[in-house]
């Protein structure tokens, strides 16, 4: 079998200046420009890591980012081979690929067949997003370098060995790209469906967002399921209705979803009919923020509104303004809501920490003149995990609220 990890065989060995020891030793993975001195020529991929002369680490560099050096393995580990690079990241990647697979195994493939297998940092992986749909598994990295370091033919392998049911592995590049995929094995379907908690969704996955599906949200959409009998549902910032077909699951009465691309709108309309529904739906395709405040003016009112924006903070600059904007679209979808009935506010900006996000809500809910009370918080599913250390990987946030 191929190796899973290739690698230049010309490793250098990167000098730090600054101590950053205890930040690794405690689980932390990354290593920023500033911790190195400037100048050096060194090529993106696999090297050593020292200090002070003594090796501390092995892992990625990538020389075009801030984000410099992500860590794979410290020379303390067991599993580090001193005078081996190419045996120590053959032990390193079984054993965090077992570990990732055995979180997985959890997964009742009769009721849920769409689940993430590798997560990044949180699997020790970094750089390597794996999802599965049915029986298509989609292979996507972060940056260039990892598509050369992460063998995609080994990895396909891998999974198939893993999980038998997959019959397509997909590498799956950003949609701006020159060429947007390659097929690693078999051949990706023009339409691929999915079962998320006995719920069935279909993705074009070619073209489509991140890799195809939202997956993160998985145990939040079965909250609102929970919640949805009898009620009008507003699902702002739908994409393809996850909320949407979850609440209609739940016999909602009513569903609004609401997404400024068309074609997203066409992929909510394509998963309420494969899945039968009769439930009365709206679907509009235009600008949530506009129909937004075109719903106040008109006072429009909903039993449950669901306001899951794309992230406002791509980067720490932009915090400050993104909590503003946070709190505007929160502020008027609050103002939406039935006395008594429930707001589900969302975030997937990595910038915003979860006590930063509470306090947005607690912003909005005084902007709009209300009273609310938590009913659940919700983030990350099981299979998106992140090292205790690397808060800022907890990047899902989502609260549930009643409203006083």
């Amino acid at each position: 079998m191929n190796p899973a990890v290739t690698f230049d065989e010309s490793v250098q060995t990167l000098e730090l200046k600054r101590d950053v020891t205890k930040h690794l030793k405690q689980g932390h993975r990354w290593i920023f420009a500033n911790c190195f001195e400037e100048g050096r020529s060194v090529k993106s991929g696999i090297h050593l890591l020292n200090y002070k002369g003594e090796t501390l680490a092995l892992g990625i560099w990538q020389n075009d980012t801030q984000l410099r050096f992500r860590v794979l393995v410290l020379a303390e580990e067991p599993i580090f081979r001193k005078n081996s690079v190419k045996r120590t990241l053959e032990l390193y990647f079984e054993n965090q690929w077992r570990k990732a697979v055995e979180i997985r195994r959890t997964f009742d493939l009769s009721v849920t067949n769409s689940f993430r297998l590798i997560n990044g940092e949180g699997d020790g992986l970094p750089g390597l997003i794996v999802d599965i749909y049915n029986d298509t598994a989609v292979i996507k990295h972060d940056h260039a370098i990892m598509e050369k370091t992460w063998n995609a033919k080994a990895i396909g392998e891998k999974i198939q060995e893993a999980f038998p049911q997959i019959k397509c592995v997909y590498l799956k590049r950003r949609n701006d790209a020159d060429e947007k995929g390659t097929n690693i094995i078999g051949t990706l379907a023009p339409e691929v469906q999915f079962l998320e908690n006995g719920v069935l969704f279909a993705s074009n996955i070619r073209d489509a967002a991140k890799t195809g599906f939202f997956l993160d949200q998985r145990d939040n959409r079965k909250m609102i399921q929970h919640f949805a009998k009898g009620k009008t549902v507003l699902n702002l910032f739908s994409y393809t209705g996850g909320f949407s077909i979850f609440a209609a699951k739940g016999g909602a009465k009513e569903v609004t979803s609401v997404d400024i691309a068309k074609v997203a709108i066409q992929a909510v309309q394509r998963n309420f009919e494969i899945n039968k529904l009769n439930t009365v739906h709206h679907d509009v395709a235009t600008d949530a923020f506009a129909y937004l405040e075109q719903l106040n003016t008109e006072k429009k009112k909903y039993d449950i509104v669901i306001t899951d924006p794309p992230s406002f903070a791509p980067n720490e600059k932009s915090v400050e303004q993104a909590k503003a904007a946070y709190a505007k679209v929160f502020s008027n979808s609050i103002k939406l809501v039935n006395q008594e009935g429930l707001f589900a506010a969302s975030s997937c900006s990595s910038h915003i920490s979860t006590q930063a996000f509470m306090e947005i809500c607690k912003e909005a809910f005084s902007k709009a003149r209300k009273k609310g009370t938590l009913v659940y918080m919700g983030g990350q599913p099981v299979d998106h995990p992140y090292p205790l250390a690397m808060e800022e990987l907890r990047y899902l946030k989502f609260a549930l609220f009643r409203l006083d």
